[in-house]
């Protein structure tokens, strides 16, 4: 069959150098992404979550220096917390 022509075989230095790139290029990408459109909504969303454990766990018995010693939080911040109100963090 003249004429056909195939690709040439890539060696497998630089197929392999090009998939690291294409790593590194990717993990950029997912670092900018983290920092930037994930960052402030995640934070907010995880502060959010803790506080509701707080309150759950305040309402089963466990009291707030317990709840304060636990997460390494002010005394201040977990009744703000119990409190349903914005926390600094």
């Amino acid at each position: 069959m003249a004429g056909t022509t195939t690709p040439a075989p890539r060696s497998r230095a630089l197929a392999e150098t090009l998939r690291r790139w294409q790593g590194r290029v990717l993990l950029a990408w997912a670092r900018i992404l983290q920092h930037t459109v994930a960052g402030d909504t995640r934070r907010q969303q995880h502060v959010a979550r803790r506080n509701r454990a707080i309150r759950a766990a305040h309402a089963r018995g466990v009291p707030k220096t317990a709840l304060a010693r636990a997460t390494g939080l002010s005394e201040a911040t977990v009744g703000q917390a119990l409190r349903g109100e914005a926390t600094s963090d």
